[in-house]
């Protein structure tokens, strides 16, 4: 306490400014030895006599059986002990007490990772040279802390069903994990997905949001394990070389912060006194594989080769231990596409005579006039010299024929696209026992891998991108112990994570024809033919990724009833992200150039036909970007104070403070943008007026001011009613500060005058009366453009160009969370549980168009840009931090023991989860249908599942007990590990397929609620009453909204078994083989994705309106073998 007092006055002395002060004061002193119980566990208890009277000064030593680590304190005058810092492993724990006592003696106790084990001891009459053996298991309920989480040990790792070889997949094991890999999925993904250049993990906890921002905390051995740019988690290493792991989910105490919904930190297997290792190979191929649903094509290609190995042991014995694993991925997958409706071979050419959809309007016969297409005096053709050179060369070139019907009579399409996956990872780990006091650990874990992705979700196949990445981790800590009392725990880490993304083919609309200018690496364009296909790409980029710097310090202080603990952390992430984003350009076909608009007092809209439209290259939206390189620099520094502060025997208190501190991200080039209307920057004179820049007065080098405010109490309660460690009763509620990311800060420099995201305002979705388009087209997506072509983009600020800026008053995200919960233990080998569980979120982050156009008599798709407030910008996006969401749960958990024969763990949670707008994509521009009427984005949230329902377990049932050694060695042996999932589906929302019926330029808005949605018996056919939602059609000077609420409906449920089979042969006690196999979804259960939702202009031609066209994998098995010594 001394070295605190002395750091508070020299911090004070050195720094009269605010900032500063606060800096060194946390350097100082994170340089006294004072990083958390994060990689090790804590074992507590009582010493008591036969009567239950507690027995002090007992010596308590707990020594881990594989290393021969020893701890010793001494019981305090109320007869409790404290073991902090513990490694995780197998321990034994021995009580020699001071006189008229037996010494006694308990093995068999594990501890995991962040672990608080009971361990009561009562002590027998006798003399100190006799021994007794406690036998009684400990119970495995939590009477020391209020936090809610889950420990999932390297037994049930290494026997549950892991098909894909990726540990994160296990998180679906834990209650309050609603989303797991992709953000909204519904289970366990394949891989991680790829998004900037490398594999990423996302992960959704009760309620928490995205938005490219995180809101959850990743670490490996200690160290954090992210990548900034999104808040993302990094690569795990192999199963094989994972010890455990945990998930805390809710009210951590204050050790923890920057995320604020939940931690999973994984923990990496260590060497021991005896050599032990592993060599292993696991096989996929296409045979073992069921056909993918609604597939009328053979099995694609599916080979995987997953293979390494394992080894650790002493280097000096009881003193110095190491660790080694690599494994590799060799595979060559496909990814099946479908959905798409392909022109017939008339359409292809332009006839639409005998096409199933209504007839397509020519535009040339004027608005409202809505006559058909004629060609040579025949109906509804559209002549040849009107057909868009460059999108019949798209049609010829790119657009597969037809390979089988759909059940509506349309011709449909599907295939395979190769997608390629390498990688090779290694990892090394040496634990250290320096002297007595102090013991040191070293972990590098590199990864690098490559793949090729199709893009985004289209259906047919057009571009790729290639991904190459490179991860690094390094951990260096430290454990001293500086008395029995007293123990300090240190790391040092450095992550690096860097990845490209290069498109594929090298192909620009420049070069199918069109006048086109590409700015940067050349690649395909985006088009989207609303009721047709979708050709994707996706940005690209060669450069993406973080590296972190981090140094993090605990001081555990166990002072009679108090267990003290004070800590913080200093890191510095270095953001790089080399982008080019959207420069091949962005097209949309939706059927508004062949419809027929509704005029007021006059005729009824009548539907068009978007393939239409294309072949006629003119366009519903038009969108180029221009490439940048962002950089982002952001310190983040903490401290905290947490005492567990043991009132009685059975009650104990969690109280925590939390200070964090996160500067904005900076960027060295000081791009970045406030926004003030009627203010002129003074830096940058030319800018329109209202945007600011670093070095106008009062715009700070971040955007915003440091917060040195965000203080967060922690309050917990735990409660042993009957003092035998069989029941618990809990309570918690704490405030959480989240985080900000580097892509959300540097999406700045994507806009004026650093780069440009242009949205064209040229667009006209009609022509002359001789059929001339008025405005973009494939051909010339620059006709008519007011100012002439803005490309090549030179920095000037071009008409219509956009702007993203940071709300002068942005805040942290900040989230309130709570539960209580009930535990007990009901016989000796069954625990159950009770828990609620809320948290309620505020400050989320959001961009918001303020320059949102205004509605005139007049006003139509084609003068957006007119109707801005400030005519010198487009949208005006402004990340500001106004949202909220909410969780409420109830989460019903039950682990048990069948004998020696099965173990089992199942929850259950019952939840509504809820948000302002939409918040858990993975960007903070969400997709809001009206900017300026944000109130009517409130709904369900994508992640709002109310039903989930998990249970794993593992048989391994030894049905021979005979004599006979064959039956034996065929009956016995084997063990059965499956997996049932259950959940209840996703929201959805039903939109305007594309149309822009209320005239502000963005294409998001929903459809027409007009009556009840709902159906009895709903089918992949007709999953809702499609006759109860209308377009809302395109009329001047009418700015329609459409009623259905955002995630009005609930898409299909998501129910699949998982398994695993195995049999070991064992050769002596050390060696021993385990063939496996092991499936996903083993029952080949179907599981729909979402319907199409998106309402055509009539129900006569409904296309797949309502209908659900694809499904999730079907049955895929994985044969593995393990030899293990």
């Amino acid at each position: 306490m001394k070295q605190l007092s002395e750091v508070f006055i020299l911090s004070k002395t050195l720094c009269r400014g605010r900032g500063l002060g606060m800096f060194v004061f946390i350097v100082i002193l994170l340089s006294i030895p004072v990083a958390a119980q994060i990689t090790t566990a804590t074992i507590v208890g009582t010493i008591s006599d036969p009567g239950g009277a507690q027995v002090p000064s007992a010596s308590v030593t707990a020594r881990n059986v594989d290393t021969g680590l020893k701890r010793t304190v001494t019981s305090g005058e109320d007869g409790s002990y404290r073991l902090e810092f513990l490694p995780v492993g197998n321990y034994v724990i021995e009580v020699t007490p001071t006189g008229g006592f037996k010494r006694a003696y308990r093995d068999a106790i594990v501890l995991r990772v962040n672990d608080t084990a009971r361990i009561d001891i009562a002590l027998e009459v006798g003399t100190v040279d006799e021994q007794v053996t406690v036998t009684t298991a400990p119970p495995d309920i939590n009477t020391s802390s209020a936090e809610l989480g889950r420990t999932v040990q390297s037994r049930e790792i290494e026997n549950l069903p892991l098909v894909e070889r990726n540990v994160y997949a296990l998180l679906d094991l834990t209650p309050g994990v609603q989303s797991n890999n992709t953000g909204v999925s519904t289970a366990s993904a394949a891989t991680s997905s790829l998004i900037l250049g490398f594999p990423e993990q996302r992960t959704i906890i009760n309620g928490g949001t995205d938005g490219g921002t995180g809101s959850v905390n990743y670490f490996l051995d200690g160290g954090t394990n992210m990548t900034n740019l999104r808040n993302t988690g990094n690569i795990l290493p192999s199963p094989d070389a994972i010890q455990e792991f945990r998930v805390q989910t809710n009210s951590y105490n204050a050790e923890y912060g920057r995320f604020a919904n939940g931690i999973v930190n994984v923990l990496t297997k260590s060497g021991t006194n005896s050599f032990r290792g592993s060599l292993y190979e696991f096989v996929r191929n296409e045979a073992f594989n069921a056909n993918e649903w609604g597939s009328v094509l053979d099995k694609a290609q599916y080979r995987r080769n997953q293979f390494g190995g394992t080894i650790g042991g002493p280097i000096i014995g009881d003193k110095t231990f190491f660790f080694f694993s690599y494994a590799g991925l060799r595979e060559k997958t496909s990814r099946y596409l479908s959905g798409a409706i392909v022109p017939t071979a008339l359409e292809r050419v332009g006839n639409f005579s005998a096409s199933s959809n209504a007839p397509p309007k020519d535009p040339a016969s004027g608005a409202g006039a809505g006559t058909p297409f004629s060609c040579l005096g025949v109906l509804n053709v559209i002549c040849p010299n009107r057909i868009d050179p460059v999108a019949l060369k798209i049609i010829n070139d790119y657009i597969p024929r037809s390979n089988f019907t759909l059940p509506n009579g349309r011709a449909g399409w599907q295939g395979n696209v190769p997608i390629p996956y390498d990688s090779d990872e290694f990892l090394v780990k040496v634990d250290h026992q320096l002297n007595e006091p102090h013991r040191l650990s070293f972990m590098y874990f590199t990864t690098a891998g490559t793949a090729t992705v199709f893009p985004g979700s289209g259906n047919l196949p057009w571009a790729t991108q290639n991904y190459k990445w490179r991860q690094h981790n390094v951990n260096i800590s430290d454990v001293w112990v500086i008395s029995p009392e007293k123990i300090n725990q240190a790391w040092l880490t450095f992550t690096k994570n860097l990845g490209g993304r290069l498109n594929f083919p090298e192909t620009t609309l420049a070069d199918l024809g069109s006048a086109f200018v590409p700015q940067g690496k050349a690649s395909l364009p985006q088009i989207t033919v609303t009721g047709f296909f979708s050709l994707t790409n996706s940005i690209g980029g060669p450069r993406a990724g973080t590296d972190l710097y981090s140094l993090r310090d605990v001081f555990s202080w166990n002072k009679g009833r108090h267990a003290l603990k004070i800590g913080g952390e200093l890191s510095l992430n270095k953001d790089i992200q080399e982008t080019l984003l959207n420069n091949y350009g962005v097209f949309g076909f939706n059927g508004n150039t062949t419809a027929r608009p509704a005029v007021v007092g006059g005729s009824a809209a009548a539907s068009g036909n978007a393939l239409a439209d294309f072949l006629l290259g003119v366009p519903s939206s038009v969108s180029q970007d221009t490439p940048v390189t962002a950089y982002t620099n952001t310190w983040y520094m903490a401290l905290f104070l947490q005492d567990d502060f043991r009132v009685l025997p059975n009650l104990t208190l969690n109280l925590g403070m939390r200070w964090d501190v996160q500067t904005p991200p900076t960027d060295p080039e000081n791009r970045v943008a406030n926004y003030e209307p009627g203010r002129q920057s003074v830096v940058r004179p030319n800018a329109p007026v209202g945007a600011l820049f670093y070095g106008d007065p009062g715009v700070e080098r971040g955007g915003i001011p440091v917060s040195y405010n965000h203080f967060s109490p922690r309050f917990g309660i735990a409660w042993d009613p009957f003092g035998d460690g069989k029941t618990s009763i809990r309570g918690a509620a704490g405030i959480f500060y989240g985080s900000i990311s580097g892509n959300e800060w540097n999406t700045q420099t994507n806009s004026q005058p650093f780069s440009t995201r242009l949205t064209f305002t040229n667009v006209r979705t009609a022509t002359n009366t001789s059929g001339v388009p008025l405005g973009a087209t494939l051909s010339n997506p620059y006709n008519n453009y007011v100012g002439g072509n803005p490309f090549p983009y030179t920095g000037t600020f071009t008409n219509g160009g956009g702007l993203f800026a940071v709300a002068e008053d942005f805040k942290w995200p900040r989230t309130f969370q709570t539960n209580v919960s009930i535990q007990r233990q009901i016989i000796k080998d069954l625990t159950v549980g009770a828990a609620y569980v809320g948290t309620i979120s505020s400050n989320l982050p959001f961009g918001r168009d303020v320059n949102y156009p205004v509605l005139t008599p007049t006003a139509t798709t084609a003068n957006i840009q007119a109707r801005r407030p400030n005519q010198g910008f487009g949208a005006v996006l402004i990340l500001d931090s106004d949202q909220d969401a909410s969780y409420h749960s109830m989460q019903l958990t039950t682990a048990g023991r069948f004998g020696k024969f099965a173990t089992f763990n199942a929850f259950y949670v019952f939840s509504k989860t809820l948000s302002s707008v939409q918040l858990h994509n993975n960007t903070t521009q969400g997709l809001a249908q009206n900017y300026s009427k944000l109130e009517l984005d409130k709904g369900r949230a994508d992640t709002d599942q109310r039903h989930v329902f998990t249970l794993s377990m593992n048989f391994q049932p030894d049905f021979y007990s005979g004599g006979n050694r064959v039956a034996k060695a065929i009956l016995n042996g084997w063990s059965v590990s499956p997996i049932l999932k259950l959940r209840s589906g996703r929201p959805f929302t039903v939109t305007n397929s594309n149309v822009d019926a209320n005239l502000d330029g963005v294409q998001t808005d929903r459809a027409r609620l007009i009556g009840d949605p709902h159906l009895d018996n709903p089918t992949a056919d007709m999953w809702f009453n499609i006759a109860a939602f209308a377009r809302n059609p395109v009329v001047t000077g009418v700015a329609t909204d459409g009623s259905a609420a955002r995630n009005l409906l609930t898409g299909p449920g998501f129910k699949v078994v998982d398994m695993a089979l195995s049999r070991d042969f064992r050769f002596s006690e050390r060696y021993k083989l385990r063939v496996r196999v092991e499936g996903t979804n083993v029952f080949n259960l179907v599981n729909y994705d979402q319907p199409n939702a998106g309402v055509p202009v009539s129900l006569a031609s409904p296309g797949n309106f309502g209908r659900i066209t694809g499904a999730g994998n079907m049955r895929r098995l994985q044969f593995g073998a393990r030899f293990t010594f």
